[in-house]
């Protein structure tokens, strides 16, 4: 029973992770996409580490670039054929005491468009844990990213550690360089059977090339109790604290989050999670007044700058439908929460609903499909709100022992700051990877 416990409380802190089909192998690399995952996610298969090389083509529409010049900032919306090389390394392995996952992917892409989304990408995702003794594990992550696409470079994570994400994102909105690091750190404590406690703390850092775009900065911790009711159900309570700042003259937000949380295994495969709770967000920042009139005209000043100070509550939350079966897996999720912005909205509130499906055909081959929609409330910005939509699929088999076909195909949609910014967009990419086997490396 207490072992049984033990694997039941895992499964609950981390059962809101979406679920993709598994198989052994090789299964294609970490692709582009916007809230879905590709084809070929090991999971938590004890697995050894491939490395691989690849070539690729692509097709995407409504790239976008900032010009600038006299007369101020503009848009530019262009489609383009790249096509690029690839190389990475991505695993899992476990031993009776410690698991250890790894992706790392490197990408160029050429443009048939110069200067319009060409260049390299990376993308490094690294988990640990290790059970330092019977009651209590302890589990580290870090993942850093860049990439010159509004559609994230995808970094699934390989290890079951109820390792959070630390830096939630908002979509980007323009293809400009954006950069981010991520490291967190935290424990699990099961103090009996029925009972655990769990905390975590972690930094994060996003910086986009642009100038016209904010960057982020920030810290998150928090903890946990959860309660075995049952061998299937379990309830639980967590807090959040965590602060988000812009560096320059953007300001700073300071906010809190306490949930109540209720989970059970409604049979061998579906999960329910259930998360409910608030936020209070205080924010301090500058913003542009415009002066009175007759005061302009006496000092020849149109605007100046003044401290604003303003708190936002909301609800906070999530709800989460999971399928594990032998060859299929299914993710609905819903989500809210505080994010620290993404360059042109700041802190932001954002609620995401997402569906996925993914589908094993025996050894050879995997699928994926996916539909997500978004939507971003500025909480101390009067821009309107911004809306993401999303739908796609990806591929992936086996051709022989070395060689994967991998493709995905995805369609866009993004509004922001009322209608001023909206715009479309379809990508399609394919390739071959060489993934030559196992490779001799230790990690722990």
């Amino acid at each position: 029973m207490r072992n049984k416990s033990w694997r039941f409380c895992i499964l609950g802190l981390t059962a809101t992770l979406p679920i993709f089909g598994q198989y052994g192998g090789f299964g294609g690399p970490s692709i582009l996409s916007r809230g879905g995952g590709p084809a070929g996610r090991t999971g938590s298969n004890p697995v050894s580490f491939r490395g691989y090389v690849g070539a690729t083509g692509s097709y995407s529409t409504n790239l976008n670039q900032f010009t600038s010049s006299s007369n101020g900032a503009s848009l530019l919306l262009r489609d383009a054929y790249s096509a690029g090389g690839t190389a990475g390394i991505q695993g899992y392995k476990s031993t009776s005491r410690s698991s250890t996952s790894v992706d790392l992917a490197v990408s160029y892409n050429w443009t048939q468009v110069n200067q319009v989304s060409q260049g390299l990408s990376e993308s490094l995702g690294f988990t640990h844990s290790r059970q330092i003794s019977r009651r209590v594990t302890w589990y580290m992550g870090a993942s850093g990213q860049s990439t010159n696409r509004s559609i994230a470079f995808a970094n699934p994570r390989y290890s079951p550690e109820p390792l959070p994400e630390l830096s939630p994102q908002q979509e980007e909105i323009f293809d400009t360089r954006t950069y981010r690091a991520n490291v967190g750190t935290g424990f699990t404590f099961q103090k009996s059977p029925r009972l655990s406690f769990s905390g975590q703390a972690g930094a994060f850092g996003n910086e986009r090339k642009s100038k016209f775009l904010a960057d982020s900065r920030g810290f998150m911790g928090g903890g946990s109790v959860q309660y075995a009711l049952t061998r299937r159900q379990f309830v639980g309570a967590s807090f959040s604290y965590g602060t988000f700042y812009f560096p320059g003259f953007y300001g700073e937000t300071q906010f809190y989050s306490p949930q109540g949380y209720y989970g059970v295994a409604i049979n061998k495969a579906w999960t329910f999670n259930l998360s409910a709770g608030m936020y209070s967000a205080k924010t301090d920042r500058l913003v542009t007044v415009r002066l009175d009139p007759y005061i302009a005209q006496l000092t020849g000043q149109q605007s100046l700058l003044e401290v604003f100070r303003g708190t936002s509550r909301g609800f906070s939350g999530g709800v989460a439908l999971n399928g594990a079966f032998r060859r299929w897996g299914v993710t609905l999720a819903a989500n809210r929460g505080v994010m620290p912005g993404n360059g042109v909205y700041l802190t932001s509130e954002m609620t995401t609903v997402t569906t996925s499906v993914s589908h094993t055909l025996g050894r050879s081959a995997s699928f994926a499909m996916y539909a997500r929609g978004a939507e971003a409330k500025a909480l101390t910005q009067t821009l309107g709100n911004a809306r993401y939509y999303s739908a796609g699929s990806s591929f992936s088999y086996r051709l022989n022992t070395y060689l994967t076909f991998s493709s995905n195909l995805g369609i866009y949609k993004t509004q922001a700051v009322g209608q001023l910014i909206e715009f479309n967009r379809l990508t399609a990419t394919a390739g071959i990877y060489f993934a030559p086997g196992e490779l001799p490396v230790h990690i722990f």
